[in-house]
This record gives structure tokens, sequence and C-alpha cells, in this order.
């Protein structure tokens, strides 16, 4: 029965251990008290049986503890958990110590794999107890398997009967010597895989900028794309003269500040009037100060979408890390308007910068969060930076209405990560918005891990247990019903003001993050305003890969646009499809009302289904 019992449990726990911090906290706790019994039933076949009983008797403690707290949080779970395990496997490296041979061995070995669980968790308790809970899967099923192969395969003691002072104390049964072992080893390859893994996770943070990034105070006079400084980036991209640069912006305050990014030059002679630019936006890669794209320049060519292409054009490409990245922060994270001007005063820095020979004329291209940056530079253009000349705008997967894309990604855990972040950047730039309005405990330690590490290689991994905590618990009230929450959400919706440059908005089919049809609406709602829009869809293609698939059409169109030809445009089919859905819709509720009519003259209440 108890190793059935253990056996289920365990592969439970290890399937679904993510569903909510009450079942998280009576798994963990099964677990505990399962381990707990089954030290204290072998405790009679070891040499110093009262002391394998404490070890069993904490264990269940620690279970009983973790099962009866109403109130216990998710860290108070893990410290918990961590004491009765250490405990345990301290009081089993004891029990090893005072017997010899084999029995040693496997007794010290069971002894270890406890004690590096229980320092794991007592380590990173805030993010560890999910891997925590894992380990305790795979341990509780070893555990029942072992209890299931001595029951159905029993093999008898040496001698039958083990005999101290006079008195019997265990006959019979053990469990068979290749589970034991096999248990044994297991445990401790699964206690020291959790923990080179935690520690892999946990060794790095986002890099440090520099004193390159540290701006002058005061900031040196000119208006806003002055460059401060400059310093060549060496073997960025092949055929390439790279610089990091700091320049003067306008911030999120209104006041001016100094932002970081990179110019890329492709080399050979310029033409005369200067080199065509490209103001690249990049997408989301974290909110941290640390996670600015000019300090990763050795991932620039997996950042700048469709660079090649740009760079075989002889465009310079501008590639600003926005307010607060690179910088000192906080980012205003999905705040359009500030990404836009940032990315705008890019383009004036390249112009300033000698080796560049930048021209003013520019195309913006940008996906995800780059997308809304572009699409928002495009409606500031011709205001804020009258001295250059926009002929295009392209946007891929553009974040459009925020309102709805929160709701639907509150659902998802990568979705939930993009939220954590806009959180936690509004929260530090807007007085009124306070995470503890919306969000639980469990909630705001997360996001407090997920915007202090980056979307880059081990970073990006290093967040992972963190975004697994928002779907144990998130909002205890949706952000975006409640404000100022909706209202900057709101507020930061592109498609707003019209764009005077044509606009190609490149979306995948497939995607998860920013859904096709949000982004149909957003098309259909510039065309309204009398934008000239081309929308180009690709099947089957998610969101992470839409910037690089349609990085070759993008290239091929801004070319167009820089050559002068006329833009083409969706806004004519996009309103047609739109028709025939509005059409399929009235027809859907016509129907719903016949039905509903139907019921009712045959007396069954129109609520009622089936």
């Amino acid at each position: 029965m108890l190793g059935a019992m253990g056996v289920a449990l365990g592969v439970y726990l290890v399937s679904e251990p993510f569903r909510s911090l009450s079942l998280l906290a009576a798994l963990v706790a099964l677990s505990l008290l399962l381990s707990g019994a089954g030290e204290l039933a072998s405790a009679a076949d070891t040499s110093r049986p009262w002391l394998a009983r404490v070890a069993g008797l904490v264990w269940v403690l620690a279970g009983v503890l973790a099962l009866v707290w109403p109130a216990i949080t998710i860290v108070t779970l893990a410290l918990v958990a961590g004491v009765g395990v250490l405990l345990g496997g301290l009081a089993k490296l004891r029990i090893a110590a005072a017997q010899s041979g084999e029995e040693r061995l496997l007794a010290g070995i069971g002894g270890l794999a406890a004690t590096i669980v229980g320092i794991l968790a007592l380590a990173w308790p805030g993010v560890t107890v999910l891997a925590l809970a894992v380990m305790f899967g795979v341990r509780t099923f070893l555990f029942g398997c072992a209890e299931l192969a001595a029951a159905l395969r029993p093999v008898r003691a040496r001698s039958g009967v083990i005999v101290r002072h006079g008195r019997v104390h265990a006959s019979g049964a053990a469990r068979p010597r290749p589970i034991r072992w096999s248990v044994a080893i297991a445990t401790l390859a699964v206690a020291l895989a959790g923990a080179g893994v935690s520690v892999a996770l946990h060794v790095r943070s986002a890099p440090h900028p520099g004193p390159f990034y540290a701006a002058p105070q005061p900031l040196p006079p000119g208006p806003a794309g002055t460059l401060i400084r400059a310093e060549p980036v060496r073997r960025l991209y092949p055929g390439t003269k790279a610089y990091r640069i700091l320049y003067k912006s306008t911030g999120f305050d209104g006041r001016p500040t100094a932002v970081s990014g990179l110019v890329i030059v492709p080399e050979g002679t310029p033409p005369r009037g200067g080199r065509k630019v490209i103001a690249f936006t990049h997408g989301t890669v974290g909110v941290a100060r640390g996670c600015a794209p000019s300090l990763q320049p050795s991932l620039a060519a997996q950042v700048i979408e469709g660079l090649g292409s740009f760079i075989a054009a002889g465009y310079v490409v501008a590639a600003t890390d926005y307010e607060g990245l690179g910088t000192h922060g906080p980012h205003p994270y999905l705040i359009g308007r500030v990404a836009a001007m940032n990315a705008l005063d890019s383009v004036r820095a390249a112009h300033h910068l000698r080796a560049a020979h930048a021209g003013v004329q520019f195309a913006v291209w940008g996906h995800s969060q780059g997308g809304q940056a572009a699409l928002f530079a495009g409606q500031l253009a011709e205001g804020y930076a009258p001295g250059l000349r926009l002929v295009g705008v392209a946007a891929g997967a553009p974040v459009p209405n925020l309102i709805d894309l929160f709701r639907l990604n509150a659902r998802t855990t990568v979705g939930r990560v993009l939220i954590a972040m806009a959180m936690s950047s509004w929260e530090r730039l807007y007085g009124a918005a306070r995470l503890q309005d919306v969000l639980t405990p469990i909630a705001r330690t997360a996001v407090a891990s997920i915007a202090a590490r980056c979307l880059y290689g081990r970073e990006l991994l290093a967040g992972i247990p963190s975004a697994l905590l928002l779907g144990v618990s998130f909002a205890h009230r949706p952000p975006w019903k409640a404000e100022p929450w909706r209202t900057i959400a709101q507020q930061n919706a592109p498609g707003q003001t019209p764009i005077e440059a044509p606009v190609l908005i490149a979306q995948g089919g497939a995607d998860k993050v920013v859904p096709a049809h949000l982004t149909a609406q957003l098309a259909r709602r510039m065309c309204a305003r009398g934008d000239v829009v081309q929308e180009r869809v690709y099947p089957s293609v998610g969101h992470l890969e839409a910037g690089i698939v349609s990085s070759p059409d993008v290239a091929a169109w801004i070319a167009a646009r820089f050559a002068g030809q006329t833009a083409p445009s969706s806004c004519g089919t996009l309103a047609a499809a739109a028709r025939r859905e509005a059409a399929e819709r009235r027809a859907r509720e016509a129907a719903k009302r016949r039905r509903e009519a139907a019921r009712r003259r045959r007396g069954v209440p129109a609520h009622t289904r089936g």
C-alpha cells in the first residue's frame, strides 16, 4: 500500500506540481509524510534505530506542519521542507557513520542526497520550491518502487532475525539489493542535478554596464540627438564598422536624458548625400539595466533581424537600447512614446557620428515590443523630428491593444513573464501603480526576480522558476480592470494617431503571444484613420520566428520605399474581411436568437442547454 501511494504521488508531483499553492503544499507535505513513514518502518533494521526514528519523525513533523498551516507562503513551504529534509539527511549520515560495509555506503548516499536537497531549498527558497517539488516527486516515486519491489519480491535477511540485548528487533523481508542501490544512486543523481542546475542559474546575473554608460552631469548642451560619446565595437558583424554610442534623448519625465545604443556602418565609400538609415527598435530583452543589447554585441546579428540585408544594401543601422537599458533606469517598458523618441534620436545621433556618413532619410523596423515602438515612432516623427525624412514603418507582430493582450497572455507562462516586466516597470514609473493592489505576495516575489534578469541565454533559463511561480499564483485582481493599470495600457496602444509614411505589418499566423486577430484589428483601425497599411501574414509562424522569417520581405519593402515606389495597401482587403466577419457575427447572433425563441415557444428556459 505504501509503495503504491509513493508511485502514484511521485508521478503526479512531477507532472503537475504547479496548479496552485495549496495543492503544491499538500503534495510536498504528503511526500514528506510518506518519506518519514518509510524511515520509521525501516528504523529497526539499522544499527541506530533511535536515530533513524528521529529522522523519520522530523520528516513527519515537517509534513504535518506543511499540511495544517493554512496561510503558508511559498517561501515558508520551501523553508519547512528544507529544514525537515536537511535534518533528516544529517541524521541519516550519522546512522551511516555507525554502520559498516554496504549498509554504510547506502545510508551515506541517502543522507548526502537529502542534505543536498535541504541546503538547496534553504539557499533559494523563493524559486527552488518548484524544483524541490519535482525532486520530491522523483524521490517519492523511487521510494514507492522500492517498497513495491520489497513487497512483490521479498528477500529474507541472512539470519532471518535481528536480536539485540535478547530482544527481537526485525526479521523477514528486506528490499532487494539491486532496488536499494538503484534508489540510492538515482536519488543522489537527482539531488546533484538539481543543485547543479540551481547553481548554474544563480551564479550569473545581468551584465553590469561600465563607465561608458554613465551620463555626464550635467548633460552636455545641445538638442535631442546630440552625440555624447562613441567607441568602436570590434568584430560585431562582417563587413561593418560598429560603434557603441551614448546620446541625448527625451526621457519618460519629458526631460533630457542619456540613452545608449549601437550604430553599425557598412564598409566602403558612402554615397553622395549620405547613407540611408534603418532605425531598429528591438523586442523584449528584459527591464534590468544590464539587458541593453549594446552590452551584448556578439548577439547583435540575432537581436537585429535582417541586419545582413540592411548592411548589404548599404544602410546604416541605428539601434537604440531605449531609456533605462544600459543607462540608469527605470526602463519604460511598453511605453510607446518614450521608445519612439529614443529611436528617432538614435537616427539623429548616427547623423552626428562622422564615421557613419548617415543622411536624414530613414525607415523604422522593429518586432514585438519593437513593433510597438516602430509604430509610435511613425506617429511622432513629423512633430518630434521634423529635420528627418521618414519613408516607411515596418512593424513585426506589434504589441496592439494592451488590455486585450494582457487578458489573453495572463493564461500562459510566457505571457505572464511579459506582463510581470510591464508591471514592474510601471510601478517604478507611476506613483499610483502599486503591485500589492493587484498581485498576490507569491507573484510579487516572482515579478521582482523576473525584473532582475534578461532574456538572454542562461538568464532566460534562470527566469523559468519565477515564471512557473506566476502559474501557482498571479493576480488577485485583474490588472487590465484596475486603475491606473488600465489607463496606462490604453494610452500605450498604437494606432491612435495617423502615420504619414506607409506601414508594413508582418504577422505570424500561429503567434500565441500577439495573436493574428488582434493585429488585424489594429491594421483595420489604422486604415480607418487613413494610414496606408500593408499586412503580411505568415501561416504556421510563431511569435519569436516572425521577425526572422519576415526580415527578407521587410528589407525588400524598405528598399522600395527608399526608391520612392508607391506603397501597396491591404486596407481594401482588410475592410472586406471585416465586413465578412461582421456579417458572420450578425448571422450567428440571429441564429442564436431564433434558437432561444424556439425554446421559449416550447416552454424551455432560454438558459437551458441540451
